[in-house]
């Protein structure tokens, strides 16, 4: 015994009442049942329609031609199918929408024929769909229905009734149900023939009033390849635009109520730290605040705990650079907790930090002599320091970000927003003593116009050129060789800033790429994976003016960091760290393009392989990155439009990030064509330049 149950609700969101709304004076609800009743396999036909007062007139309709109606559930239409076949004892169920009218019958009994034969748990026709939209048919047994009935716990579940059932069936890899799929010789999916929209309306109109209410489903294929201009209608509409709606909501939806652990702790800090962070980068509201879990427990190569001890994979900023062999790699680990048990500090000097001298200045023959800090910005003041020592003179040429000391923002006081192309837009020279105007001047990397025209103005007083020496970009001919020629006449000392390109794609500065030789190069970073540490190394004559002037500081004696240093730089030598961060960082970058061009999502991407970073190109962008946050983070990732790679990242975490990337990307484009990405956000947008958090 097979039965079909149909469902039908005149409380559709995108059309309401379109199962009633009528064509040749019959009602379309009219025209599913009529051609069901032409079928030779069929039992019983049920309609299955809600208790809400709207829906009493599909209950006059079925009295009237005399097919039995159930009416159930709302919203969780699974249970409405499950208590109306329970009702009915119906064994096996056809499951019919009532907005597919011109269903054909010849399919109906060629699919409970085939479902028959194989005696299977579950049978459609649109697990990989050949049949048009619209011709969609679903044959299962009582008891797939009752499992379906008693386990499904989404809200996408029970309003779309079967997920539950082709989700864990043979055909998806699964062994809960044997099910199969009814294919057809050619793929004819891209035709639309169900009612979802108006345009469809207009669409199943045309086709019921020029055929005949026998009409092979072929028949209307055949109708709209003749009349393209009323085929063009409805091909903006998605298949199974409303399961996907569902699963949407469910993002929105499914949160626990209770109080996070990371918000408990974000409050804590807002009233105690200002800024809340101690870095602008790893601030929550850079991500999306409300939603960025701000907080760790514990971290190991690439994965991380926050402090509600959900585990994620860190596809994002890596510790913001700094854990370039991954989090807590277990040979340097070691050797800092060696040094640890052996001091970290005392009286006297640890020999370490001569060793990681000998070694640095080994791998940059150029330079000389070293001195260290343990952080990035103090040691790029610290090299400023010392190359105004050297040359007597003040005045700053430089490109890029240097950090958060007074000689760097001081361009501030000279333009109100100088550091808007290097930095952030909006930072205020607040603190920086006035007297510094007119000593720092910003140019543009590879724009050989900018330094000169900097030149041409202070040559006589320029005291050090400061750069990177490649970000997003490498450097076009000739740009590195002119800076050399401008150093060597205005005898100016170039400094080069290896804090974030620094032993990315090679075991040392990335200015040896490029054949570049500065005279100061600064390593931070990367130089300890995460164990604080700075160095300033540089060529003899200029090094030793360090002597001239004052440069000292307790902390920057201790052990830790020089130990760190060492184990990191002989991994990443013995491993060629360098070569495998470019690969994984080049594997995102295509997955980004890829995936991005098979979604239709607007997006650049750029920057070092081992830097990536993508934009999002909308009006909202911003909005679009919460969103995009939040989805990823739903799939147990912690990712935003910056990847920096690990020595840890491997092939496995490619590969499912790429997986949750490819069904993030699908979800949000469809938030993007509704226009309700602000609907879907659960936290803040991301925020533009530097803002105070409030």
């Amino acid at each position: 015994m097979i039965d079909v149950l149909i469902q039908a609700r005149t409380g559709s969101t995108r059309l309401p009442g379109k199962v009633l709304m009528k064509i040749n004076e019959k009602p379309m609800l009219w025209y599913i049942v009529n051609r069901l009743k032409l079928s030779g396999s069929i039992d019983r036909i049920i309609v299955a329609t809600t208790k809400l007062q709207e829906d009493n007139s599909i209950e006059l309709l079925c009295d009237q031609w005399n097919i039995p109606c159930f009416r159930g559930e709302t919203d969780n239409v699974l249970d409405r199918y499950y208590q109306a076949a329970k009702k009915f004892n119906v064994k096996n169920i056809i499951r019919i929408t009532a907005d597919c009218p011109l269903l054909d019958f010849r399919l109906v009994d060629e699919m409970v024929e085939f479902y028959q034969k194989k005696n299977c748990d579950y049978l459609s026709n649109t697990l990989k769909p050949f049949y048009p939209d619209g011709m969609d048919v679903e044959i299962f047994t009582f008891q797939a229905l009752e499992k379906a009935w008693k386990e499904s716990d989404f809200d996408s579940e029970k309003e779309h009734v079967t997920p539950y059932i082709w989700k864990n069936s043979t055909f998806k890899g699964k062994d809960l149900f044997n099910s199969f799929n009814y294919d057809f010789s050619s793929d004819f999916s891209h035709f639309r023939l169900t009612v979802d929209e108006k345009e469809d309306f207009e669409v199943i109109k045309f086709l019921i009033e020029n055929s005949d209410l026998k009409a092979p489903w072929l028949d209307y294929v055949s109708l709209l390849t003749k009349n393209q201009q009323i085929m063009k209608l409805n091909m903006q509409f998605k298949r199974n635009e409303g399961y996907e709606i569902s699963l949407l909501n469910e993002v929105v939806n499914s949160e626990s109520n209770k109080v996070s652990a990371n918000i408990i702790m974000q409050d804590r800090a807002k009233n105690r730290i200002p800024g809340m962070t101690q870095l602008l980068s790893k601030r929550p509201d850079q991500f999306s605040l409300g939603v960025w879990p701000t907080y760790y427990k514990k971290a190991k190569g690439v994965e991380v705990w926050d402090l509600d001890g959900r585990r994620y994979i860190d596809m994002s900023i890596s510790g913001i650079g700094a854990n370039v062999l991954g989090y807590s790699d277990p040979h340097v680990d070691d050797a800092v907790i060696n040094a640890v048990r052996n001091g970290s500090s005392s009286s006297l000097n640890c020999p370490e930090e001569v060793e990681l001298g000998d070694l640095l200045c080994k791998l940059h023959p150029w330079a000389d002599k070293v001195r260290y800090a343990r952080t990035g910005g103090e040691s790029m003041t610290i090299a400023v320091r010392i190359a105004r020592a050297f040359t007597g003179k003040d005045k700053l040429a430089f490109c890029g970000y240097h950090g958060w000391h007074d000689w760097y923002l001081s361009a501030n006081l000279t333009e109100p927003d100088a550091l808007g192309e290097h930095v952030l837009p909006g930072l205020k020279p607040c603190g920086v003593p006035g007297a510094l105007k007119n000593t720092a001047f910003p140019f543009r990397y590879n724009k050989l116009d900018d330094l000169e025209s900097i030149v041409k103005e202070h040559q006589n007083d320029l005291g050090a050129i400061i750069l990177e020496p490649i970000r997003n970009d490498n450097p076009v001919s000739g740009f590195l060789e002119r800076i050399r020629e401008i150093a060597n006449e205005t005898k100016a000392v170039i400094i080069v800033d290896e804090i974030s390109a620094g032993f990315r794609m090679n075991s040392g500065g990335a200015h040896l790429l490029f054949n570049f030789e500065p005279d100061i190069a600064v390593f931070s970073k990367a130089l300890g994976n995460g164990y604080p540490i700075g160095a300033i190394i540089g060529k003899k004559e200029i090094m030793d003016a360090a002597q001239n002037t004052f440069i000292s500081s307790t902390n920057w004696t201790e052990r830790i960091g020089p130990v760190a240093a060492l184990e990191t730089i002989r991994k990443h030598k013995k491993e060629n760290v360098g070569r495998h961060l470019v690969y994984i960082g080049n594997r995102i970058q295509r997955l980004w393009n890829e995936l991005s061009e098979k979604h239709s999502i607007s997006i650049q991407v750029g920057g070092i392989p081992p830097l990536s970073h993508f934009t999002f190109q909308y009006e909202n962008a911003l909005n679009i990155n919460a969103l995009f946050i939040q989805l990823m983070l739903k799939k147990g990732f912690l990712a935003s439009t910056t990847f920096y790679s690990m020595f840890a990242h491997n092939e496995i975490h490619v590969e499912k990030y790429a997986e949750a990337l490819d069904e993030v990307f699908q979800k949000l484009k469809k938030i993007i064509e509704m226009k309700q990405v602000e609907k879907y956000m659960k936290g803040q947008s991301s925020v533009e330049g530097f803002k105070r958090l409030i």
